[in-house]
């Protein structure tokens, strides 16, 4: 049986699908689609759909912030 942690940590994902991925990352569905072929971003399958964790997306915006440099 999971624990009470668990569980709640389940109720807190978000899941969205390509559309809704697509206009949190400010890109189109099809450069989305392009990054799934490429297995250049994390997503889920669950039969023939694909959806993302909102928690995934964050990260990857953060893994891609590029910081000023000082001159």
């Amino acid at each position: 049986m999971a624990g009470e942690h668990e569980v709640r940590n389940r109720e807190e994902v978000r899941l969205l699908n390509v559309r809704e991925a697509a206009k949190f990352l400010g890109t189109t569905d099809k450069t989305l689609y392009t990054r799934i072929w490429r297995r250049e971003i994390r997503f889920i399958k669950i039969g023939r759909s694909v959806r993302f964790d909102v928690r995934d997306l964050e990260a990857l915006i953060d893994q891609s912030r590029v910081e000023a440099q000082e001159m």
